[in-house]
């Protein structure tokens, strides 16, 4: 099987591949061709056209190609879709081909430009979506197997998109929704094109716009064709056959070479849980949790795996300096020492680079725990109500746990685990349970606790280091080999990284590792007390200067990642530093350097002591050229994305921007980070991903220079900080934003537009957290100041203070905030008017409503919040899902005042929905109300497990049939 072939394999069983359906697919079920369509058109307007008859000879002599033909005849349309529609319906009975029975076995997402039902017919289970529903195309992504049709379907005649102007109207730089969606798969995924040839009227417009759309990023493209001379754009790769007949022959061998590929790796997982002598690794399709690393080589450490087999001990710490292989003897005693007559399984969590995400990992494992855990609504539960939950379902069940690499975890004065993983620790430590907790970290632990024990790494023996020294099968003596661990074992005292990292140079040979132990010995007596760094920076020197320019390019490349990236990305991005052969051959050479680390997912990244050494060892101006490359990577998603910017893209969608914001911060060009953040804030926010714009965010805002910031006036460096400061509040996190405030202010010079910002902040900030005291205060000081400038509210302080005073439940104070939420409207004129005013928005009838509530009025309140949802669920503001959870709260408030309690239930779980994303301390708050509603236990039980777009359209239904 050719080359071409095996790469597309391995990118099917990847499940990055999109299968592109053509006529000539169709043409092989009997179907006419489009010569064949376009002369029965022509003779259908025969009589209209008396030209018909030598266009169709200049049709059949090729002077003429069919969409040249049809552009004669744009005027006949009616008639032509008349045609089309009688000659394809010909073929309702026709039966699809092998091939089309085979697709589902290639990819579960299709593309076509067919009009015919033949795929629809052969995968019945596949979700039929054309180009002209636009929310189906909208939703896109969200269908697990789907054909999507993106010329029209012959049910849906009229909409067949046939003539030229019609296809350069669905394709125009006003872009449908459909062609949008178009991009964004052919931007991430590899197209497979099958039944196309080089008279199909699209074919070549496709091809060139796939070409020319990405500048050589987007991903490899494939066709199978007959044509061997054709030159064809870059990255669309032939696979050629002598003639179609040949075609599922080769889509054959491409299932039954997927088929061996698969069955390679399932023998290879097989033997690896064999080998490993415990059901640790599970290969299933969407692990749920982490795999343990695969040690190439393992020596020693007996004492250890002894210390940690010991049943006496509920907790193990493992600690060390970097590279001594802590998450490698976690790994060894999960693989060879695990006892499976003790313990169920083992559950191993990696926290490398994963700050602020124990929640997630928690919740995952309950989740492993117990799977009727999935009702549960953890968005609401605290950190600390996750552990405990955690504990109630462990109960007394034999488990392993594994946290590897919790150092963001440890308190670096008091050595001991801080936070929510403080509060985790001690209960290991205090609760009645049977399971074994094993973390790893650098620093040591103080603790002496009974059922505490750790483990301090240090180096291996020499004994041990020529056992696993003659594990790399060097090929040299044992009298050399003997000289040359004594020599490499005094210099890095057992240390395991540094030992492999020799090694690695002495499979290159004898003279080669020679000059490099001469080269680190006369760097240092290493008696010096930082002996870890200076053992990394003179091994890791000496390793640097070992290697090629194109394999020093590969590691920059790779430092620079902010996640790990599969090989063939990778490739992609560094593709103008080394072409794919000069790629393939220092990846290879990287990794038996032992510099490299693969992950069990196929992605790459370096030892975090190799990283940490190439990003100090370079300045970030000489870093900036592979920053660049990997910010062009993701701007050629956020090309497509930006036109179409709202908060229907999904996580995966916001993060090309994240990350390229994340490579702006580490290249210093915190400018264009915030203009990034500015142009995709707004929509992030409006989406409820609060978390991951507060995580990007405060990287930024940690690592600006805010003195300069403000004294050069960076564009959006206030904009931002206000919506940080937002961001902080409604996600509960007030130290947080008061210390940024704080820090602001002593920034503001005098009493200055910025401090009026301050104000509102600090104002919102304060109101959120019900101080409506000082939170007024600070208002009113604000406005005072203002009111005298005459200068523009621009920061809502305004509002920020009638929002105290209206939550103060003061009636001097409540009726300040309805005199402002009104903006001079007639309250009774309002009220009486049923018709919806959308210019005046959800969040106005809401705050108008809580008036009336406070104010006892609360048949018109109500009316107010029913008005109010409507609005807010038309609407795509930064505070649309925020508003929303009020609204709702509100409502169901006041129906289980009038004992509808049944009704009053679905709008709070509404509430819930939309909040559990963008305000735990809200969330909270309406889970409260939620369990004081008095119902029966089914009727809670049933709401509580009904889908998010269920409880929208019952609540939905409900306010319009209230508002009729």
């Amino acid at each position: 099987m050719d080359n071409i072939t095996q790469q597309l394999i391995n990118k099917i069983s990847q499940k990055s591949v999109v299968i592109f359906v053509g006529a000539g697919l169709s043409l092989q079920a009997g179907l006419p061709n489009w010569n064949s369509l376009v002369e029965k058109i022509l003779d259908g307007i025969s009589a209209k056209e008396p030209k018909s008859e030598k266009i169709k000879a200049a049709l059949n002599d090729d002077v003429l190609t069919p969409l040249e033909v049809l552009t004669k005849i744009s005027h006949f349309r009616e008639d032509a879709i008349e045609i089309l529609e009688k000659e394809i319906r010909k073929f309702d009975g026709s039966n699809p081909t092998p091939i089309h029975n085979k697709l589902c076995k290639l990819s579960k997402h299709i593309i076509t430009t067919n009009y015919d039902e033949l795929l629809e017919k052969a995968l019945p289970n596949f979700e039929k979506i054309c180009y002209s529903n636009e929310f189906k195309v909208a939703h896109l992504s969200q269908y697990p197997e789907y054909i999507f049709k993106i010329h029209g379907d012959i049910h849906e005649p009229n909409k067949c998109i046939l003539f030229p102007t019609e296809y350069e109207e669905l394709y125009s730089t006003e872009e449908k929704s459909s062609i949008f969606e178009l991009k964004k798969i052919i931007s991430d995924k590899s197209i497979l094109f099958i039944g196309f040839s080089l008279t199909d009227p699209y074919i070549n417009f496709i091809l060139d716009y796939i070409s020319n759309l990405y500048s050589g990023f987007s991903p490899d493209h494939y066709i199978i064709t007959t044509s061997k001379e054709k030159i064809w754009p870059k990255k669309i790769n032939p696979i050629i056959i002598e003639n179609y007949n040949e075609q599922e022959k080769l889509i054959d061998e491409i299932i039954n070479g997927l088929h061996d590929k698969i069955e390679d790796e399932v023998n290879f997982k097989e033997q690896l849980e064999l080998e490993s002598k415990s059901n640790i690794i599970s290969y299933s399709e969407n692990l749920d949790y982490d795999s343990p690393p695969n040690n190439k080589f393992w020596v020693g450490r007996t004492k250890e795996i002894e210390n940690i087999s010991n049943e006496n001990f509920k907790v193990i710490f493992i600690t060390g300096i970097g590279g001594q292989g802590k998450s490698g003897l976690a790994a060894q005693f999960i693989h060879n020492y695990f006892n499976n007559n003790l313990y169920e399984f083992a559950d191993w969590r990696d926290f490398k680079e994963e700050g602020n995400r124990f929640s997630t990992k928690i919740i995952s494992i309950i989740k492993r725990l117990n799977p009727e855990s999935d009702k549960i609504n953890f968005d609401k539960l605290s950190n600390e109500e996750l552990i405990d939950t955690f504990f109630h379902f462990l109960n007394e069940r034999r488990i392993v746990f594994v946290f590897d690499n919790i150092d963001n975890y440890i308190d670096l004065e008091t050595f001991k685990p801080t936070g929510s993983f403080g509060y985790f620790f001690n209960q290991i430590l205090n609760k009645s349970h049977q399971s074994k907790f094993i973390f790893t970290c650098r620093p040591f632990i103080r603790e002496a606790s009974v059922d505490f024990y750790q483990i301090s790494l240090n180096g291996i023996t020499p004994e041990e280091t020529f056992d696993l020294f003659k594990l790399y099968k060097i090929p040299i003596g044992d009298d050399v080999l003997q000289n040359l661990v004594s020599r490499s074992h005094k210099v890095t005292k057992g240390h395991p990284l540094w030992l492999n990292l020799i090694a690695g140079q002495a499979i290159r040979g004898i003279d080669i590792v020679t000059v490099f132990m001469d080269q680190i010995e006369n760097k240092s007596n290493f008696n010096e007390d930082d002996f870890s760094s200076i053992l990394s920076e003179k091994i890791l020197n000496e390793v640097w200067k070992s290697i090629n320019d194109k394999q020093k390019n590969l590691i920059r490349g790779i430092a620079e990642t902010v996640k790990p990236e599969t090989e063939e990305i990778l490739k992609t991005i560094l593709d103008s530093e080394l072409n794919s052969n000069q790629f393939g051959r220092a990846l290879r050479t990287l990794k038996n350097l032992n510099l490299i680390e693969t992950l069990s997912d196929g992605e790459i990244e370096l030892h975090p002591l190799v990283k940490e050494f190439v990003l100090t060892k370079y300045p970030k101006t000489e870093r900036a050229k592979f920053i660049t490359l990997f910010v062009k990577y993701y701007d050629r998603f956020i090309y497509i994305l930006k036109p179409n910017l709202n908060s229907k893209l999904s996580i995966q969608e916001f993060q090309n921007w994240t990350s390229k914001i994340e490579l702006q911060i580490n290249k210093n060009d915190f400018k264009a980070a915030l203009v990034a953040l500015e142009e995709v804030s707004y929509s992030i926010l409006s989406a409820g991903y609060i978390e991951e714009y507060i995580r990007v965010t405060e990287r930024l805002f940690y690592s600006i220079n805010w003195e300069q910031a403000v004294s050069q006036e960076i564009p959006y460096f206030h904009s931002q900080f206000n919506r940080y400061c937002t961001a902080l509040t409604q996600m509960g996190e007030f130290e947080s934003c008061k210390k940024n405030l704080d820090k602001y202010s002593t920034l503001i010079a005098g009493k200055s537009s910025y401090y009026l910002s301050y104000c509102s902040e600090k104002t919102y900030t304060l109101w959120y957290q019900k101080d409506f005291e000082n939170a007024i205060q600070i208002g009113e000081e604000g406005v005072f100041l203002l009111d005298e400038s005459g200068v523009a509210d621009n920061y809502s302080l305004k509002h920020n203070l009638a929002l105290a005073h209206r939550d103060s439940k003061d009636i001097i104070n409540i009726n300040k905030a309805l005199n402002y939420f009104l903006h001079n409207e007639n309250l009774e004129t309002l009220l009486l008017n049923k018709d919806l005013n959308t210019d005046l928005g959800g969040s106005y009838y809401g705050n108008v409503g809580r008036c009336l509530e406070y104010l006892n009025r609360n048949e018109e309140a109500l009316e107010c919040y029913y008005i109010s949802l409507k609005l807010l669920l038309l609407e795509d503001y930064i505070n649309s899902v925020l508003n929303i959870g009020y609204a709702c709260m509100w409502i169901g408030n006041l129906l289980t005042k009038e004992n509808k309690n049944k009704d009053a239930l679905y709008f709070l779980k509404f509430a819930q929905n939309s909040w559990k994303k963008t305000s735990v301390p809200l969330a909270k708050e309406v889970d409260v109300l939620w369990s004081n509603v008095i119902a029966d236990k089914e009727t809670k039980e049933y709401i509580n497990k009904l889908s998010e777009w269920k409880i929208k359209n019952y609540c939905s239904s409900f306010i319009n049939d209230k508002l009729i």
